[in-house]
């Protein structure tokens, strides 16, 4: 009964490596986008409907990723060869739950093991012909699943004006 009882409490505890979150998935809200300097680093500005960094017990990553090109699935995140990514803080500034995510352009080369950093010729060229670009945060805790949020857009025209220096918050464009 014993050897059952540990069998039982082994199950439920390897079981538990990837436990599915019953969190709500948040919204997005798009604020602004500002380059850092004359830096390849951008600030995206976004606030979220719920608060995105919890509850997790033992965080492992935050971030924020945008799909350059067509391919979207941010599960495989890592397949993307052209993308906006990096990290996410609270924004001290913002509204309850708004953020910052301090965000790089760039291309996976040589099998996605280095990355560069894409020049604003480059940016500007690859979103030509886009409107906009598709977000998401996702959130890495250990024994759960990687959590993502719904889809937030960045549009392209706020891009290339970050991009030439100039700041535009939602409502001035």
């Amino acid at each position: 009964m014993l050897s059952r009882a540990i069998f039982v409490l082994c199950v439920l505890v390897m079981s538990g490596c990837s436990l599915r979150q019953n969190k709500t998935t948040a919204n997005l809200q798009f604020t602004k986008i500002e380059r850092v300097g004359q830096t390849v680093m951008y600030d995206v500005y976004f606030s979220s409907d719920i608060d995105i960094w919890g509850p997790y017990r033992s965080l492992i990553g935050v971030g924020f990723v945008c799909a350059l090109e067509d391919h979207a699935d941010f599960r495989e995140r890592y397949a993307m060869k052209r993308l906006m990514a990096g990290s996410v803080k609270r924004n001290p500034a913002g509204a309850k739950y708004g953020f910052i995510a301090a965000m790089l352009f760039s291309e996976r080369v040589v099998n996605g093991s280095t990355e560069r950093d894409l020049t604003p010729a480059e940016i500007k060229q690859m979103l030509a012909r886009k409107t906009q670009v598709p977000c998401k945060f996702f959130a890495s805790a250990t024994m759960m699943e990687t959590y993502f949020s719904n889809v937030m857009y960045v549009p392209v025209a706020d891009i290339f004006r970050a991009i030439e220096g100039a700041i535009v918050a939602v409502g001035e464009r």
